[in-house]
């Protein structure tokens, strides 16, 4: 009976570059199957297309009797032992780790696994069992990729190079463990190599170059039909006479001929049980699988404490810089002073600790009110440069020194006074720059600063005009009448921190997620780790269920950090319900890690992965409305900034923290709708991309 069969497999890569053309090869169960060609011939190719790892564009393939279908994870996952070129292995653990880790995914008994663990070991020289694989030598690692192929006892063991960058003697051994294997288990092997000579130790060989076999046969077979003493000069003298065939079907079957009726005869009696042909059964989830990915995860995280500590404490950092660096108030302004009403500059100065400013209380009259004004506009706000002419300020300004200046009337305080009769005149101006008793001239070139000058400006004259009206005893009605500024939510006073902040946090919280997600599952399938996992038959849902879990404990984490970081360097009081708040921020970071997830499992181009999570993330961040309100957006833009995963959420810890809003307001459940939605939509399409594509290819 055949193990492997493989009839007409063609298989093209952009459409041009033939791999396997129309290929046919057959793998006598219980004996060893020797693939010889040069590299690039298609040798991989071919294995990854008998694993079910890429598909073939035509031909067939059957594992013992059973066609293989591509992609899918559990063709024969108990039957199957597999080496990749790649050593494939988790760096950060041990061998003995390892060789659990796989022992435990292909669901070995426990005393089974022990007892082959010491047996391979000791096969392959590998001594120090406590050893990490990233302190290993590259023949080590080989050697520990080949134990975790066989650690399960496979019937069919496939092996890419095995012995590349083992010495003599070692290479001796396993060969001599591979012979013993397949007369006393029945254990079929196909291995391929680059050691023409040891392949002739094989039953059979197979001779390939441009996608087809040039002779498949017994060594000693070929020997005789070629006239040769060697392989290496039977595969030699094949090649030469293969560049001179027009036709490569002449090639693939007249250059040998091919006994073949007497050794399938010979071994058509070995037949294998449908129970040995068939995944063992079990439901969606194994504790046992569960447990290996879990611990494994677990392991590397532990062993990788940089690595951990910077994707948990990476959002910290970019909080404390969001703290200290955006959103306060601008320090250390300069603005000048032309003021008309004084003949010295300096005679304002000497009001800074006076509060009569020269004030008669029976007439309420007035004197020198511009150095009452200036007085309201703090150091901290702005600091003044008094000037003795307008040319002066405006050349001090123009060189950068000042941001602008302030041109005060020589009759401010006759207006004013004249004014105090009629109170309802003066709320007319509510610009307090319409009378022209101050001209305000700023540097319109930074939005910011400017728009928050003028604002202070603003708000020091409202205390003037309120000071000036309570030393004459005016109806509090009047002296609100003049301006009156009024806030339902938050305090007119508050920093800019506190707008950017909702939208800032939940967007650190969803990068966050995205970073740690490709983290987890990228270096992964670099690796090749992945392809071996899916290999044995471990299902989507275990990865997820895994993954899931294992992004979970940390966004737990980062969520506590950033409640302790929130306490810590806010003063800003959350009128909402702190557990409905936490709840949205874990979603936002649950966003984060399924939408990395999702990156993760569509390539594993690392930098396609990573180019895609900072696109992502920073067009969220311009388009979520934090950084400029989403109502200045074009009508069309403003649709599509909605519906991103960052923009409601925002919204929502915003009206949770500044107006207590709770889950029955539409901005709140609505956001958390949204969440659940992306949550739901990515863990779906995860899990359909992984069902269709599982291997990384």
């Amino acid at each position: 009976m055949n193990s492997i069969e493989v009839r007409d497999a063609t298989k093209t890569y952009d459409s041009k570059h033939i791999v396997l053309n129309g290929l046919n090869l057959q793998v006598q169960a219980g004996s060893i199957y020797g693939l010889i060609g040069a590299s690039g011939c298609g040798k991989t190719t071919l294995l990854s297309c008998i694993l079910g790892m890429k598909q073939l564009d035509g031909g067939v393939i059957k594992v013992l009797g059973q066609e293989v279908v591509h992609d899918k994870s559990s063709n024969f996952p108990h039957i199957i032992g597999f080496m990749p070129q790649e050593t494939a292995l988790v760096l950060e653990l041990t061998i003995k780790e390892t060789l659990n880790y796989f022992g435990n995914i292909f669901q070995m008994n426990q005393v089974l696994l022990k007892q082959r663990l010491l047996m391979i070991c000791g096969l392959l020289e590998l001594n120090n069992v406590n050893k990490r694989i990233s302190h290993l030598s590259g023949g080590e690692q080989r050697r520990v990729s080949f134990a975790a192929a066989l650690i399960h006892d496979p019937k069919i063991l496939i092996l890419d190079e095995p012995t590349v960058g083992l010495d003599s003697i070692l290479r001796e051994k396993i060969w001599t463990f591979l012979i013993d294997s397949t007369k006393s288990t029945d254990m079929t092997v196909i291995i391929t190599t680059h050691y023409i000579a040891e392949a002739e130790r094989s039953n059979r060989c197979g001779l390939m170059s441009n996608g087809i076999l040039l002779a498949e046969d017994n060594p000693q077979n070929i020997f005789r039909s070629l006239n040769v003493s060697n392989l290496e000069e039977a595969f030699y003298k094949l090649c030469y006479s293969e560049r001179f065939k027009v036709n490569d079907e002449i090639a693939n079957t007249d250059k040998v001929q091919m006994d073949l009726s007497n050794t399938m005869e010979a071994s058509s009696s070995k037949k294998y049980s449908k129970t040995n042909m068939e995944d063992k059964k079990r439901g969606n989830f194994s504790f046992q699988i569960l447990k290996a990915l879990f611990d494994k995860e677990i392991i590397r995280i532990r062993r990788q404490p940089g690595e951990f500590a910077f994707t948990i404490l990476l959002p910290v950092v970019q909080v404390i810089c969001f703290v200290f660096g955006m959103g306060g108030n601008p320090k250390g302004l300069q603005i000048g002073i032309v003021n008309y009403e004084v003949t010295d500059q300096t005679i304002c100065s000497e009001y800074l600790y006076s509060t009569n400013y020269e004030f008669n209380s029976t007439s309420c009259s007035f004197q020198r009110l511009s150095c009452y004004f200036l007085n309201e506009i703090h150091d901290e706000s702005a600091m003044k440069v008094y000037h003795d002419s307008i040319d002066e300020a405006y050349k001090d300004a123009k060189a950068g020194k000042t941001i602008g200046f302030l041109i005060i009337a020589s009759n401010f305080t006759d207006v004013i006074s004249e004014r105090k009769n009629d109170w309802q005149y003066i709320t007319e101006y509510k610009n307090f720059t319409d009378a022209n008793l101050i001209q305000i001239h700023l540097d319109e070139s930074d939005f910011t600063i400017k728009t928050f000058l003028y604002i202070r400006l603003l708000k020091a004259f409202e205390r003037f005009n309120k000071k000036v009206l309570r030393q004459c005893n005016i109806n509090d009605k009047f002296e609100d009448s003049l301006l009156r500024l009024k806030t339902f939510y938050g305090d007119f006073e508050d920093d800019y921190v506190v707008t950017l902040m909702p939208s800032v946090f939940g967007q650190i919280l969803f990068f966050g997620g995205i970073l740690f997600s490709i983290s987890c599952i990228a270096q992964s399938r670099i690796e090749g780790v992945w392809n071996r996992t899916m290999l044995a038959g471990v299902s989507t849902n275990e990865v997820l269920a895994v993954q899931f879990f294992i992004l979970s404990i940390s966004n737990v984490i980062q969520v506590l950090i950033f409640k302790i970081f929130f306490h810590i360097f806010f003063d800003t009081k959350i009128i909402g319900n702190s557990w409905l708040l936490g709840t949205v921020c874990i979603g936002m970071y649950m966003v984060g890690t399924s939408m990395g997830l999702f990156i993760s499992i569509y390539t594993n181009n690392i930098y396609i992965v990573n180019s895609a999570g900072v696109m992502i993330s920073l067009s969220c961040g311009f388009l979520c409305g934090g950084i400029w309100p989403i109502e200045a957006q074009p009508d069309y833009l403003k649709y599509i900034s909605f519906m991103l995963p960052t923009t409601i959420p925002s919204i929502t810890i915003r009206n949770i923290i500044a107006k207590g809003f709770t889950v029955s307001h539409y901005t709140v459940y609505g956001g958390l709708l949204l969440i659940s939605g992306y949550i739901i939509l990515f863990f779906t399409l995860s899990f359909l991309t992984l069902r269709r594509r599982k291997f990384s290819n």
